[in-house]
């Protein structure tokens, strides 16, 4: 096989982004060397995997591999490859094809059918990371809010310094002239903007702040004083540029001259149906203001299915329906959880024990370090030759010193706890849907699949997600048995 070793870091520092970099490919390098792997190539790519279509390097290695330059990827973890179930969908799909045909680490070779389950619950672990570690900076923000500390870029007219934000002289004068000039009501909001322009009020690239642009300052209460996020408001430490009486009318202005938007409604379903026959999305519209009907948008021109309305009780019970005849089995599911929490465990053990490497190399470098201290001072080398000796020692040692990850027991369990709380669910799949409120419902269908294909109002196709997708195709396969005896035999088949 020949393989694209793909190393990545999340963007932070250069240095510790380098040192990352740097680690990984050094180990994929042994590792390869070791098993005589062939490697074209080594990627290296500094963004997060969390959200998709923001990794360029990391398409063009799956674009690569489906022109079939190369088969397989290495990395250090499948967690390089993804944190979002849309790319990690990506990967499993072309394994599955056959395009991929294997992902290997230096723990883990993931090439069958079970091996992709026990990826499936990687990834599922690693999104739930993401999420977790995206609460974690959601609180500290929440702590700077309430605080009064402006958490971000500061709005035009202001300054970002340590600690909060204070008004820009040479920008906060347009800011207090914009509403004091808008509330004399002899300008509109065009031509406010090039009353503005024309006093010396442009963007960084010299151009005239367009309307839109203007209707936002107009209506931030940032101005006043106070921060606003999320659709929250809290009282700031930062100096108000307009008083509260002249923003309320300014406000009031606003609100007479804005023509009434048309209301928005969240239907239930909505971002789940697909039209089988013409691939368009399926909407829906309320009826008398209380009935609800989906249909295909018929966005090519071409689709007789948008005729065929569909109530959302219909399609409430086609999901229902779904769910009962797509069980997952308990007892394979409980078994292959035992089996993923004894694999992470094994994993976990080649990785603390490179870090226990890591340590003796670098004990190793301070006693050099030391040595190298003592030739200097007793003049064996110059300043030249201690300086450099020294640089490379320090730059060896910041590299080994990238922790790889390495999982303590607590965490295993934690991450053992969150499967068999997906494990729990997954099993009454059809009870949790059927009980729950319409929030319920909703997260339950995006958990468990991303598209739900209609044809002649009924389902005639599902793309579930993993890990749901091979606990049910196993739960349902009449070769289950065989299954079975196969992990009792060997419960890691790779």
């Amino acid at each position: 096989m020949k393989y694209i070793a793909y190393c990545r870091k999340s963007s932070e520092g250069e240095d510790r982004q380098a040192q990352s970099l740097d680690t990984q490919e050094r180990l994929l390098k042994d590792f390869a060397s070791r098993e005589k792997l062939e490697v074209l190539r080594v990627v290296r790519e500094s963004r997060s995997a969390k959200t998709d279509g923001i990794r360029p390097l990391f398409y063009k290695v799956l674009e690569d591999i489906r022109r079939g330059e190369a088969d397989a990827l290495l990395v250090v973890h499948t967690d390089r490859l993804a944190r979002n179930f849309i790319d990690a969908g990506q990967i499993i799909k072309m394994l599955e094809s056959g395009a991929l045909k294997q992902v290997r680490t230096p723990s883990n070779t993931y090439d069958n059918y079970i091996s992709l389950l026990y990826m499936g619950f990687d990834f599922v672990f690693a999104a739930h990371y993401s999420r977790d570690l995206s609460a974690k900076v959601k609180a500290g923000n929440e702590s700077k809010l309430l605080k009064g500390e402006y958490p971000s870029k500061a709005p035009i007219g202001y300054k970002n310094i340590p600690h909060g934000i204070v008004p820009d002289p040479s920008k906060s004068i347009y800011i207090q002239k914009a509403f004091a000039l808008y509330e004399t009501t002899k300008y509109s909001v065009k031509t406010l903007s090039k009353e503005l322009s024309s006093q010396g009020f442009t963007t960084k690239k010299g151009k005239r702040i367009n309307k839109s642009a203007l209707h936002r300052i107009l209506s931030n209460p940032e101005y006043l004083g106070l921060i606003r996020r999320k659709g929250k408001i809290y009282k700031g430490n930062h100096q108000p540029l307009v008083s509260r009486s002249l923003f309320e009318k300014v406000q009031a202005f606003l609100q007479n001259k804005n023509r009434s938007r048309r209301q928005k409604h969240n239907f239930l379903y909505r971002d789940f149906l697909t039209c089988s026959v013409c691939g368009c999305k399926i909407t829906a519209d309320k009826a008398k203001q209380k009935y609800v009907y989906y249909h295909c948008t018929n966005g090519k021109g071409a689709c007789d299915q948008h005729k065929h309305y569909i109530s959302e009780q219909t399609v409430e019970t086609l999901f229902t329906s779904f769910l009962k005849d797509h069980n997952i089995n308990e007892e394979l599911a409980t078994l292959s959880l035992e089996v993923y929490k004894e694999d992470l465990t094994r994993t976990n053990k080649f990785v603390i024990q490179h870090e226990i490497s890591q340590k003796e190399e670098i004990k190793k470098i301070e006693t050099n370090l030391q040595r190298l201290l003592e030739m200097r001072l007793s003049d064996e080398i110059d300043k030249e030759m201690f300086e450099k000796g020294k640089e490379k020692l320090l730059a060896d040692k910041r590299s080994l010193e990238e922790n790889p990850n390495s999982k303590s027991l607590e965490d295993i369990e934690t991450t053992f706890e969150l499967l068999n709380m997906i494990k729990v669910r997954a099993c009454n799949l059809q009870k949790v849907f059927k009980k729950g409120d319409s929030d319920v419902k909703r997260d339950l269908l995006n958990s468990l699949l991303s598209n739900c294909y209609i044809k002649d109002k009924k389902i005639e196709k599902v793309n579930l997600n993993y890990p749901f997708k091979p606990l049910i195709e196993m739960g349902n396969d009449p070769n289950i048995d065989k299954w079975r005896r196969r992990w009792d035999s060997n419960p890691r088949v790779l």
